[in-house]
């Protein structure tokens, strides 16, 4: 019997004396390999920014925001008079924080005042707010500083920009702290410069990166209650944070029906609550990573047919080597392991040039489509396991063939 590493090496032998046809029968599963990891790694990263942008919208929150009626209801809610009411009121924010499990209400108002550059009008929001807004929306400051409780008691003319914000109003200027934004007939002072770089993003809100934010009292003081476009709102936007977790469904469900009754016919309203959307949202992206590697993997299949096909053909060339070794004493298990431990080489070595190429078309893929791609250690070894297991259900057939060669036979029909 021959020893492994004799057959080890033999294989090789026959593996490199024949460079291209190896090389060819393993693209197969090179590009099967490939498939499966760049379909695995754009998956799980497409998967791990879309949690991530639910996520930071808080998953211990419920947010119920206003929403613009359609103009039937609009009609029927606005008294024939000049001004539209709708959405949450400060009595709807009163009657959230008398409910069980609620920990706390962080609130924002748009003030739907224009906010101009020379004489264009940006698509920049000058909102106001609560002080711990920054901290429930997950956002952090850059420079300067948020928001202080003095700023709320003396109605300061502050403010502290987003970092899209800042981009649009001052381009590449630096040290802007102490500087002033024009509003209407106010100038308010930065103080601070906000960035949120986990994709908060907010229903009828939008990204607290586009948003300058002043304390709530200083809205109320100057811009009172009205909006140029003849619209009266109280609060755009509530972040219900909620005491325990478990709960958050129930809880919803009170400020929905609460909602439905203080608001009935208005359609002026609607709720989120991000953890629900974060398990539909992850069981969905499992459901597509599932799909996705199911189609890459038919590739791996076809190349394991191509390497059958490829050794079959093979061992009828190899027809006079086999009956000679044969002759000379090897065994049939001798053969049998030859030909299935090249078959397992080739496509384990595909297998190997497969995790590259599939590495470099998912880097690619970012480069050119901005899609982050996330590759985790059990992708590359499962896919390599599959390589080497297609070698091994592939080649099984090719070996056995080869080991039932009769020697005789062989060697007179040479």
């Amino acid at each position: 019997m021959i020893l492994p590493r004799d057959l080890l090496s033999l294989s090789l032998h026959n593996l490199f004396l024949h460079k291209v046809r190896s090389i060819l029968t393993s693209l197969g599963v090179i590009f099967g390999v490939g498939s499966v990891i760049a379909m695995l790694a754009i998956s799980e990263g497409a998967k791990q920014k879309a949690l991530a942008q639910l996520d930071a919208l808080g998953i211990d929150k419920i947010i119920v925001y206003s929403k613009k009626p359609p103009v039937e209801a609009q009609q029927q809610n606005s008294n024939n008079t000049q001004l539209v009411n709708y959405g949450l009121t400060t009595k709807d924010i009163g009657n959230f924080a008398k409910m069980d499990n609620i920990a706390s209400i962080t609130k924002l108002r748009d003030s739907r005042q224009p906010i101009l550059r020379g004489l264009n009008r940006l698509s920049t929001k000058l909102a106001a707010v609560d002080i711990g807004f920054m901290t429930e929306s997950n956002s952090k400051m850059i420079s300067g500083r948020w928001l202080t409780p003095a700023d709320y008691e003396n109605r300061s003319l502050v403010c502290v920009l987003g970092e899209n914000a800042k981009r649009k109003l001052f381009t590449l200027q630096t040290n802007l702290l102490g500087k002033t934004v024009k509003v209407g007939k106010y100038r308010l002072r930065i103080v601070g410069i906000l960035s949120n770089d986990v994709g908060a993003n907010y229903p009828e809100v939008g990204d607290p990166n586009d948003i300058i934010f002043i304390p709530s009292t200083t809205m109320y003081s100057l811009l009172k209650n009205y909006a140029p476009d003849s619209t009266r709102i109280e609060y755009d936007l509530s972040l219900v944070k909620v005491q325990d977790i478990a709960y958050i469904d129930d809880t919803a469900k009170r400020i929905r029906s609460y909602m439905e009754k203080a608001h009935a016919n208005k359609q002026d309203w609607d709720l989120v609550v991000p953890l629900d959307l974060l398990k539909q949202r992850e069981a969905t992206q499992n459901i597509f990573t599932i799909v996705m590697s199911s189609i890459a993997s038919i590739s791996l299949i076809v190349g394991g047919i191509g390497i059958m096909n490829i050794m079959l053909a093979s061992v009828f060339e190899r027809r006079k080597e086999i009956g000679t070794r044969r002759a000379l004493g090897a065994q049939k298990s001798d053969i049998l392991c030859q030909f299935l431990i090249e078959t397992v080489l080739l496509t384990t070595i595909g297998g190997v040039l497969g995790i590259f190429t599939g590495i470099g078309i998912s880097q690619l893929i970012t480069i050119y489509a901005d899609m982050p791609s996330v590759y985790s250690s059990w992708s590359i070894i499962t896919s390599l396991a599959i390589a080497c297991f297609v070698g091994i259900v592939f080649g099984t057939y090719p070996a056995w063939k080869a080991a039932q060669q009769n020697p005789i036979e062989v060697l007179r029909s040479e």
